[in-house]
């Protein structure tokens, strides 16, 4: 101990050498080797990669505790494991589409013999992004397995073993100023995406009534997988870009028809001759829109109730098909019905009572749900009516707000043809032949179908279009007026003559009435 001048005293300080130094630090790298080689030696790898993720979990956590806010997002609702979450498949699908360019590990699956391929997320894999300016964290986590009994284990007597299932979920970790922002607009720009997605994936159904052998019946589903587009359809391409306008004003106006007060549906007749397309244009109409196809026979319903419960049950993003609609029951013109009401009243007698043992529906029943306070029960639904007369049809059943677009399907003019050219024979401009084929066309009426026939026979176009040529001259020698043999006229055989000619264009039954 030193005295300095004031009395103040000093201790002595330990020194240190250079070289002890270093022997303690040699002392102590030996000591961290040894642990560490010990520690790799005796301890399982298992049992390491465990504490490293704990020790990391932990870190993250006390880092984080209070600078983030942390969203969790389990695939199942509550624990209970028949209550799927679909926000957690939305996350599942979105973060699956951003990692497929980006991650080193995802989970690839074709479930169900499906056609298509999908991805998933990795146990254990992270990602990073950034939303309007918000720093987003995801981790994908997995709990142990847990023991779960569904309600069907417990409601069937002959499963009561619980099973075992691991939990996944999500966490979502960001600044909690943005809380209320990520809430917001985040997930909802989340789950967005996933229903366009499957809306864009899903398979289409066609739905048709299944008595069974009952009164009531119900809707039986099959896969709707045709093929047919507008750009396919042989019919005038101004009404063609007509109709696929007005589909898509319907789909985006959903705030408008709440706005003035009205059900957000679409009716559509398709009238004219058979084979000109209408069953075409339905589904082009379907697979346009991704909206599945309810078929209904009226035929098949019982009544009125059995008709409302039928429509109440068919789900949003639709369309409704009620196929000739002029020969269904009740539904023709009700000024012909009281035309016809005196005449033959035992036959009609008998024909409605043999009706009434299939079917009681009544044109007001169907208009009720078109147009009437049950027109309310349901969003984004279409309604298509077809015939081959139109002229035979209620005015009650066509006026706008039922029958919005009337869409006549005429025969095949040569704008027309040109589509099915190119489709069938790939021939997108001009033939030699087209000029003869546009003349005969113009002079006879023929139908898509009948002409879609004729150029399906060969790949061939000169050899598939001769064909066609040939149909249409003896299309238009069919349709021509009858000639009238006048030397059978001249020599008194007036009769036979008239008797053939009566269906001519020219009735000369007059001229040769005084005689």
């Amino acid at each position: 101990m030193k005295t300095l001048t004031g009395g103040i005293s000093v201790g002595t300080m330990p020194m240190f050498s250079a070289s002890s130094l270093f022997s303690a630090y040699a002392s102590l790298t030996a000591l961290v080797t040894l642990i560490q080689q010990f520690y790799h030696q005796i301890v399982p790898k298992q049992v390491r990669n465990y504490i490293s993720l704990k020790l990391e979990e932990w870190f993250t956590k006390a880092s984080s505790a209070t600078t983030s806010f942390t969203l969790v997002i389990e695939q199942f609702e509550d624990g209970e494991f028949d209550s799927f979450n679909q926000v957690y498949s939305a996350c599942e699908a979105y973060l699956a589409s951003k990692l497929r360019s980006t991650s080193t590990r995802l989970k690839v699956s074709r479930p169900n013999k499906k056609d298509r391929v999908s991805f998933k997320l990795a146990q254990g894999e992270k990602f990073s992004e950034v939303f309007e300016g918000i720093q987003l964290e995801w981790s994908f986590i997995c709990n142990n397995a847990t023991n779960y009994s569904s309600h069907s284990d417990v409601e069937d007597s002959r499963s009561s073993k619980s099973r075992l299932r691991n939990n996944f979920y999500f966490e979502l970790s960001f600044d909690p100023d943005y809380k209320d922002k990520v809430l917001d607009s985040y997930l909802p720009y989340i789950l967005k995406f996933y229903d366009d997605m499957v809306e864009k994936k899903k398979d289409l159904k066609l739905y048709t009534l299944d008595c069974g052998g009952g009164k009531s019946g119900s809707w039986r589903s099959v896969k709707f997988k045709h093929p047919f587009t507008f750009d396919a359809l042989a019919m005038e391409p101004e009404v063609k870009k007509a109709v696929v306008d007005d589909l898509e004003r319907f789909l985006g106006r959903r705030e408008f028809y709440k706005k003035v007060g009205r059900a957000w549906k679409r009716g559509y007749l398709l009238y004219g001759p058979p084979g000109t397309g209408k069953s075409s244009l339905i589904a082009a109409m379907a697979n346009h829109l991704k909206f599945d196809v309810y078929d209904l026979q009226l035929s098949s319903v019982l009544n009125d109730s059995v008709l409302r419960r039928l429509l109440l049950s068919t789900s949003n993003k639709s369309i409704l098909v009620i196929e000739d609609i002029d020969c269904s029951l009740g539904l023709a013109d009700r000024q012909v019905h009281l035309v016809n009401e005196g005449k033959d009243k035992y036959r009609n007698d008998v024909d409605m009572d043999s009706h009434s043992q299939q079917s009681q529906i009544s044109l007001s029943g169907l208009l009720n749900f078109i147009d009437g306070l049950w027109s309310s029960c349901g969003d984004e639904r279409i309604f298509v009516f077809t015939t081959n007369h139109k002229e035979k049809l209620d005015s009650a059943l066509l006026r706008p707000g039922r029958m919005d677009m009337h869409i006549n399907m005429s025969y095949l003019t040569m704008p027309a043809f040109r589509i099915l050219a190119l489709n069938y024979l790939n021939i997108s401009g001009e033939h030699y032949l087209f000029k003869e084929i546009e003349e005969l066309i113009q002079a006879t009426k023929v139908s898509p179908a009948q002409v879609a026939e004729e150029l399906i026979r060969s790949d061939d176009p000169d050899i598939a279009l001769s064909s066609l040529v040939k149909m249409l001259k003896e299309q238009k020698m069919e349709h021509s007026p009858k000639k009238v043999n006048f030397t059978k006229l001249m020599n008194g055989k007036v009769g036979n003559c008239l008797g053939s000619y009566n269906n001519g264009v020219h009735d000369f039954s007059d001229d040769y009435s005084s005689d």
